[in-house]
């Protein structure tokens, strides 16, 4: 993968710099997952007693 091909896979900066860790070598491949997921997993409302 190129870098120019990178840029336009990514959904956002935070995942341009993911992705480019991971052309780098500099993170694996279970840790690019593992960070996308927490990326984009919505963070749970509390819930509010009333």
């Amino acid at each position: 993968m190129y870098p120019e091909i990178i840029s336009k896979m990514a959904f956002s900066k935070a995942h341009k710099d993911l992705l480019l860790k991971l052309y780098n070598k500099e993170i694996t491949r279970r840790e690019y997952d593992r960070l996308v997921q927490e990326l984009y997993e919505p963070v749970p409302q509390p819930v509010e007693k009333k």
